[in-house]
């Protein structure tokens, strides 16, 4: 995915205003649709836009989807070549109009536009003077005198993308009309609040012709069921002056008793059937509030019973580095979201983008989980305001998209809603509210009515991009549904996602697995939409224990650990698992995607549930204190889409699917740090925490119990583990001894416990409030290995943390000519007060280097944690040239 929107932030709730650019579609019995299949060849002839050309062999593929080619990997050319008749009707509009015009949508990256081999149109650039327009909507003007009249005509677009993913024609509109009014008359609106609740629509007509304009504009209010509450006709009269404004302001409607309404007009010129028509959702009161009912329960409990189980989120208060970053995720990034940016697209339909509509899902799932373990009353009143707009957006029979019907289950719509499951289920299992577990079932109903193979329905595969992984992904949040429900047709509907995967036009994921064990040789080998069904067959193994559903994913989790992870516990490189250790780094190498690296998260998530085994936790450790914190900056809460390890970190403000993800992902961090393994309290992590538990005692007895760590993890391997039970008793207590440690040792008075790396350390005794468990474990300094990628280079490893060269912290420093001395002789010492005031973060390290010469420097190079570097916007590298001459 590309990035979308830029970032925004709201600062005042008394007035505001949507600005909304429209589309200026014509009225429908003008309005033509292109076909929805074209013919399509990979490579590059001009011979391709002719008209005479013969494409008889030439596949079909679908507009509004994009492709990844599999035979490049860069400078990418393709043909698409769309047959259409243009009825004479047509004819005499298109002379006094000057021709038709035809909307394309957006094109990934640039494109050249031919009608029956006639050049009409080009948006960005090609090479040798490439330029990107990816994100621009294409309309071009066909000359009336190159028509055929009520005779196949050709359309054939010429598509150059830079890289191999992600390309074409992957958005409409796609449709042709005579040129009319709106085309050289834009227009905005402005719908500004008033008092107690009122609004006044502003419509701003702008002339870029000298051609007058005289019409009326037809307004009106309704509600949710599109009753008329208010409605009025205003005339307007455009001057024929190039640049000319005319604004036309709405009578005042105020409210009596409904909060939601649909807001419209259609403006209609005079003396002629051209009309255009739009209108949004509108929210009249941004302060609404919903009551919190009673924590809802699962109606189908999983058959697979957790081996880990993390406690509330609301029992958890983290005091440390990881709380530092948690607030700053909360105070940084979700109060200052854009909230027109995520869920505008579904207040004023068509989207701004195919995958507009996921940020609203990803939203609400992320501030659920924020705010119970926080309970900001800012950030409830945001989430109410924003899932009230959602489910008022719903239509009647479920669909809650950004799509207009005639690109219903195109692109990324599945997706979408994939997304709105996620959000509304979590806002539901959160406060109660009904109305939200309601959205989901019509969500639900609408997938198993709409997909299947039953005559009439639609072929999932084909609903969604990469092989029909994006739309088969709503897999996971449609088990959840099924769990809060009971309604067995969800979980038939799931069956039918696996079964579809093995059709022959199906990305095959489970057959590949067991063929090749490679996940690079699944489908088209898109990381974000491969894990995210991974994700979703180990919550459907939980619920069923069907096992044929976990062995794939535990053979494809292996050969990612395996062959295509980096160190910092992310993994793809161009969105793509690349070949066995290909791990390139640099910012060029998109390596890291954000949304990958919360999937990756979410997928150990759940095998540590059903397993709990501590290969998980390690993986899921080494993610958060590297590559997702890495991606989100402290200061500003901005996120990288891309998180190299050798280039500035490219963090960016706007909305894009990493900017959502990446939150998500921080707000996840207390799934992972203190839970229950096989109903043993266990703290899984040791950065400073309270957390608080009802527990059962050796006999049985339920009690409370409160858990205080105290230290400086993860810049000290020391910690103090005050215990408060609420009587004394006598119950296990277990810590987790990570991977990365070579010394565990915990005492308890004069007692003392050794733990064993990667395994539980598991203390039964009598404990009474206020007993002291005093741990202390070393946190080595590992030396990792360039591998493939980087050969004659080295990392460090500092407990669970990759260190990073900054170079806003090394002034001078030239790191390529005067490198580290050879691997034996290296020495990493700590270091304090040489950071920037405004640094979030307090550790630092220094490491010898080496002259010219090949001696003994007296230079030496200050490393800072991977996840901390780059904030203030230093070019970093985790990979350094070593000199191994003796």
């Amino acid at each position: 995915m590309k990035s979308l929107f830029k970032h925004k932030v709201s600062t005042s709730i008394l007035v505001v205003f949507f600005v909304v650019i429209i589309t200026n579609e014509i009225h429908a019995q003008l309005l033509q649709q292109l076909p929805i299949e074209s013919k399509f060849k990979q490579g590059d002839d001009s011979n391709w836009a002719s008209l005479e050309f013969d494409d008889t062999d030439w596949d079909t593929k679908l507009l509004a989807t994009s492709w990844a080619s599999t035979t490049q990997k860069e400078n990418v050319f393709a043909w698409y070549r769309i047959k259409i008749v243009i009825p004479s009707s047509m004819k005499s509009l298109a002379e006094k109009g000057n021709g038709i015009k035809l909307n394309l949508g957006k094109i990934d990256d640039a494109d050249q536009t031919f009608f029956n081999g006639e050049l009409i149109g080009q948006t960005g650039s090609l090479p040798p003077h490439y330029e990107t327009k990816w994100d621009v909507k294409r309309s071009y003007i066909i000359p009336e005198k190159e028509i055929l009249w009520d005779r196949e005509n050709v359309i054939a677009v010429r598509v150059f993308s830079l890289d191999n993913a992600g390309i074409g024609l992957y958005e409409g509109p796609y449709n042709y009309a005579p040129v009319q009014w709106s085309d050289y008359i834009s227009t905005t609106y402005k719908i500004l609040e008033t008092d107690n609740n009122g609004f006044t629509t502003h419509i701003t007509f702008t002339n870029s012709s000298n051609r007058a304009f005289d019409g009326n504009i037809k307004y009106w209010v309704a509600d949710k069921n599109k009753t008329i509450l208010f409605s009025e006709t205003l005339p307007v009269e455009v001057k024929p002056i190039q640049g000319y404004k005319a604004v036309v302001l709405s009578s005042n409607y105020q409210p009596e008793k409904n909060n939601i309404f649909k807001v419209g007009y259609q403006i209609q010129e005079n003396n002629s059937t051209a009309s255009i028509e739009d209108g949004q959702m509108y929210l009249a009161d941004r302060n609404i509030k919903i009551p919190v009912a009673n924590e809802p329960s699962i109606i189908v409990e999983n058959k697979i019973k957790d081996v880990f189980t993390s406690i509330p989120f609301q029992n958890q208060q983290f005091n440390g580095y990881l709380g530092k970053r948690q607030a700053q995720n909360l105070v940084e990034r979700l109060l200052n979201v854009d909230e027109e940016g995520i869920i505008g697209s579904y207040l004023k339909r068509p989207g701004i983008h195919p995958w507009a509509g996921e940020h609203v899902g990803k939203y609400l799932e992320t501030a659920c989980n924020v705010w119970k373990n926080t309970h900001d009353t800012k950030l409830k009143q945001q989430i109410d305001r924003i899932m009230f707009e959602l489910v008022n957006s719903q239509l009647e029979d479920g669909y809650l998209g950004t799509y207009t019907p005639d690109a219903y289950w195109t692109s990324w719509d599945v997706w979408s809603h994939k997304y709105n499951l996620y959000g509304l289920l979590a806002y539901y299992t959160t406060t109660g509210y009904q109305p939200a577990l309601e959205a989901c079932k019509k969500i639900g109903d609408l997938m198993c009515t709409t997909f299947g193979n039953n005559p009439g329905q639609r072929d999932i595969i084909l609903a969604g991009t990469h092989i029909g992984m994006a739309a088969t992904s709503i897999l996971d949040p449609m088990v959840e549904l099924y769990k809060y429900t009971g309604d067995k047709k969800y979980l038939d509907f799931c069956y039918y996602i696996i079964d579809a995967w093995e059709q022959e036009n199906g990305p095959k994921i489970i057959s590949t697995l067991l063929s090749s064990g490679k996940v690079n040789k699944v489908a088209n080998g898109k990381a974000y939409e491969m894990l995210s069904n991974f994700v979703g067959m180990v919550n459907l193994y939980r619920v069923t224990g069907d096992e044929k559903l976990l062995n794939p994913v535990l053979i494809a989790w292996q050969d990612i650990v395996d062959n295509r992870l980096y160190i910092t516990g992310t993994t793809s490189s161009w969105e793509h698992f690349q070949d066995d250790k290909l791990l390139p780094a640099a910012d060029k190498d998109h390596m890291g995607e954000g949304c990958v690296t919360v999937t990756w998260l979410q997928l150990n998530h759940g095998l540590l549930n059903i397993t709990g085994d501590l290969k998980y936790a390690n993986q899921i450790e080494k993610t958060i204190y590297n590559h997702l914190l890495a991606a989100e900056n402290p200061e500003t809460g901005c996120v990288s889409y891309y998180t190299p390890l050798m280039d500035k970190k490219p963090f960016i403000c706007y909305i894009s699917c990493c900017t959502s993800s990446v939150p998500r992902g921080i707000a996840m961090i207390p799934y992972f740090a203190f839970g229950n393994v096989q109903n043993v309290p266990t703290i899984m992590m040791f950065d400073p925490a309270n957390y608080n538990e009802t527990i059962a005692t050796s006999k049985g007895k339920k009690i409370n119990l409160s858990l205080q760590v105290e230290g400086y993890f993860p810049e000290s391997g020391d910690a103090t583990i005050t215990v408060n039970p609420s009587q004394k008793a006598a119950f296990a207590l277990s810590l987790r001894v990570p991977d990365w440690c070579t010394s565990f040792k915990v005492t308890i008075g004069k007692k003392e416990y050794r733990g064993i790396a990667n395994q539980y350390l598991k203390i039964d005794r009598v404990w009474t409030s206020g007993d002291k468990i005093n741990v202390s474990f070393d946190m080595p300094i590992q030396i990792l290995n360039g591998g493939k990628s980087y050969p004659n280079q080295i990392a460090f490893q500092r407990g669970p943390q990759v260190l990073a060269f900054d170079s806003s912290l090394n002034t001078g420093v030239d790191i390529n000519t005067n490198p580290l001395l050879p691997t034996e002789n290296l020495v990493v010492k700590t270091v304090f007060d040489v950071l920037p005031t405004q640094w979030i973060g307090k550790q630092t390290y220094t490491v010898n280097m080496i002259d010219e010469k090949g001696n003994n420097s007296d230079q030496q190079l200050l490393l800072v944690p991977y996840a901390d570097a780059s904030q203030a916007s230093g070019v970093i590298k985790v990979w350094l040239p070593v000199n191994e001459k003796k």
